[in-house]
């Protein structure tokens, strides 16, 4: 399979809260059945990888612990994926989200054990304003030291969960390269070694246009940037937000010409180029199908997809 023709994995967002808050159909995304079916139509669109959300709350303010993260439901999260694996089950399940505790993160893992998992590899430090007069913004602020991220690869393994490397900048592929030299120091001095707690190939998501101070615009220079800079043996998707829909559209379409793979959905961009919303995540994942279809690159079965990503197949 050369580089010119390797198959698009498209990866669907479906929750527009944060990202856009008067969505005309942001309320009705906060129940069980309307977003399972959110995804399910998605995948019969041409998407893989479902990356959820599911259902959460969210810290009010920063916390004791210096961090204002989000708090996944649990029960109703699981009954989620349950829905869309009984209609694709060969389709992937990215539990998103890397905006939560670990201790939650983990007990996500173990109730809907998913194919991937979000992890940040910087910082959150984000700042979702896109109506700063008329809605309050949505805040979400955490650092994640190398022994953090230590912890969350040594629980991935474990459970065989793929990690999906968030990478808001170049900062993470030296938190990539730490974590494949292996050495660590511990807080009371000691230095241990840990080889292979990331397994080859592995899978990152580059952001563009994130609100917040952490943002890495959304340019045709920052998108090479990060394709210069990236690792070996990384694949790349990427996931942009901006408020002009035009901008979101061409990113999206240099990411499609440059390989790499693509995220979409309402937590991304719910508009089309015009402005107007989709009506559903489907029209926006058909919008990225048609791009491909357009320069010749063929959209990647779930075969394709598990293959690439370095996913265990599913008969």
């Amino acid at each position: 399979m050369t580089s010119s023709t390797t198959p698009l994995i498209i990866t669907v967002t479906c929750d527009p809260r944060l990202q856009d808050p008067l969505n005309p159909r942001c309320e009705e995304l906060t129940t069980i059945d309307p977003i399972a079916k959110e995804y399910i139509d998605a995948s019969a669109a041409g998407a893989f990888m479902n990356h959820i959300h599911g259902l959460y709350s969210r810290d009010p303010a920063i916390q004791p612990d210096g961090r204002q993260l989000q708090i996944p439901d649990i029960e109703g999260t699981t009954t989620i994926v349950e829905k869309i694996r009984a209609s694709y089950p060969k389709h992937g399940i990215q539990q998103g989200l890397a905006s939560m505790r670990p201790e939650q993160k983990l007990q996500l893992w173990e109730s809907i054990k998913p194919d991937m998992s979000s992890l940040n590899l910087n910082s959150h430090d984000e700042y979702f304003d896109p109506y700063p007069r008329e809605v309050q913004p949505i805040a979400c602020y955490s650092v994640h030291p190398i022994n953090e991220l230590r912890q969350y690869f040594q629980w991935a393994k474990q459970h065989r969960v793929k990690p999906e490397l968030e990478a808001f900048d170049t900062g993470a592929f030296d938190a990539i390269r730490i974590i494949r030299d292996g050495i660590f120091w511990t807080d009371d001095g000691k230095m241990e070694e840990e080889k292979d707690l990331l397994a080859d190939p592995l899978w990152a998501t580059f952001f563009f246009g994130w609100p917040g101070q952490s943002c890495n615009p959304m340019t045709d220079l920052a998108l090479f940037n990060q394709i210069f800079h990236k690792p070996e043996r990384l694949n790349w998707s990427m996931s942009c937000m901006s408020r002009d829909p035009k901008v979101y559209w061409a990113q999206i379409n240099r990411g499609v010409l440059q390989n790499g793979h693509i995220r979409v959905g309402y937590e991304d961009c719910g508009k089309h180029p015009d402005g107007s919303y989709a009506k559903s995540n489907a029209d926006l994942v058909d919008r990225v199908v048609q791009m491909a279809k357009l320069v010749g690159r063929p959209i990647a079965t779930p075969e394709e997809a598990r293959e690439i990503i370095g996913l265990r197949r599913v008969s």
